[in-house]
């Protein structure tokens, strides 16, 4: 049993030196991209701007200063993590690739701090360790836009006391709506918080709209960094694969056992298949996002913040339910819809980002087939195009929030004209 438990704790250390060495990759790259002092004064400007649903730091503060948000971002978050003394897990890999994404989409240290800072109020309320709800509690950093908002919106007087008031209320709200949420759409979405985070983003925007408040915020979109993040990409990409195959997955028959599970939550691959299958699994899903978009580079295509935002939410997930075999079919009705139906084209902002982030609907297609999945992915992008007016854009996972509703319309309808699911 000591043994056992040794092993573990190495095991638990290799995989922090992963995460570790993931940031230590963001930094390097923020350097190469603004060697000067516009890097501190761009992470500044990042710091006290107003976000949304599509807002690019690289636009804000350059590529350097959003790679280097991301790095900081991550580096203590991982910290935080190791701090609680939390194994480093499928579902701490998911939840930290996610921070370090999200902030290259949305989440900066000042509007994700008061927000953390609520969920440790809730577990103090609780009377029960914030290690019990620091995932939900990180996770639901995807309201962190709204704290920006009334940083820079309301008037100087009251503004931080504002943004802080509003970022404790979300951290100490969302961990209780999140668990009730799992309920509804039953470990189908793996972004669960992004459903709950919609909800609750929905009550928060309503009561600011009806006191006159307007959700104005524009799209950034930047095209700047593209040569310098296809360096960095494939070598994060590569860096797991070779990480994978260094902690014992050199074969197709140490892999292959991921693609037989369906990705319902909860699937921990680290736990189920162990470390290595794991991280090369994650090279391999975030590579069919990376492929993507490559594929579309002729059409005008080029990686930026959010794009990389996509691509780092499905390696992270490639520890936590994401897999090849289930990914494919989703973003296939996905890109199918997107061609047949939604009035915008495929190379768009918003349909680009849905059809990456799809595929937390991947369950669907692990437990259902390829064909549900397809459907799924059809569905998931008409509805994503109408759910953000809901919340004021300020949910930044609003693709979980249109999933959940995604199951909440199709898993019904599933199991009425289907025989029993294989469970994993």
């Amino acid at each position: 049993m000591v043994k056992e438990t040794i092993n573990r704790q190495i095991l638990s250390d290799h995989l922090h030196r992963v995460l570790l060495a993931l940031a230590g990759i963001l930094l390097l790259f923020a350097i190469l991209a603004q060697p000067d002092l516009s890097l501190l004064r761009g992470f500044w400007a990042i710091q006290v701007s107003e976000t949304g649903l599509i807002t690019d730091p690289m636009v804000t503060g350059g590529v350097g200063a959003a790679l280097l948000n991301a790095a900081v971002v991550l580096f203590l978050c991982t910290m935080l993590i190791r701090w609680m003394k939390l194994p480093f897990t499928g579902a701490a890999f998911a939840c930290l690739f996610l921070m370090g994404g999200f902030s290259l989409l949305g989440k900066n240290l000042l509007n994700i701090a008061p927000i953390v800072v609520g969920g440790w109020l809730h577990a103090l309320y609780k009377r029960e360790s914030f290690a019990k709800y620091v995932y939900l509690t990180l996770y639901g950093t995807c309201l962190a836009p709204m704290v920006s908002f009334l940083l820079v919106r309301v008037r100087p007087g009251v503004r931080w006391l504002s943004m802080a008031a509003c970022g404790l209320v979300i951290g100490f709200l969302l961990p209780a709506i999140a668990r009730f949420t799992n309920r509804i759409h039953q470990g189908y979405n793996l972004y669960n918080v992004g459903f709950a985070a919609g909800i609750l983003g929905l009550g928060i925007a309503s009561v600011l709209k009806g006191t006159g408040v307007d959700f104005d915020s524009g799209i950034s979109w930047s095209r700047g960094g593209h040569g310098l993040l296809c360096v960095m990409v494939p070598l994060i990409l590569l860096g797991l694969l070779g990480a994978g195959i260094a902690m014992g997955c050199r074969s197709w028959g140490a892999y292959k056992h991921i693609l037989h599970h369906s990705g319902r939550a909860v699937a921990d691959f680290i736990i189920l298949d162990g470390p290595g299958p794991t991280l090369v699994n994650m090279a391999l899903v975030g590579g069919i996002g990376f492929a993507y978009l490559l594929a579309l580079y002729p059409y005008g295509v080029r990686l930026n913040g959010p794009l990389v935002c996509c691509i780092f939410a499905m390696t992270g997930f490639g520890a936590f339910g994401k897999h090849p075999k289930n990914v494919l079919p989703v973003m296939a009705g996905a890109v199918l819809a997107a061609l047949l139906l939604v009035a915008v084209p495929i190379t768009s902002p918003g349909v680009l980002l849905a059809t990456l982030l799809c595929t937390c609907l991947a369950p669907i297609a692990g437990q259902f087939g390829w064909g549900w999945g397809m459907v799924a992915g059809f569905i998931h992008m008409t509805i994503v195009q109408n759910t953000s007016i809901l919340h004021g854009g300020m949910n930044l996972y609003n693709n979980g929030f249109a999933a959940g509703l995604v199951c909440i319309l199709l898993i019904p309808i599933i199991k009425s004209m289907s025989p029993e699911p294989m469970e994993d």
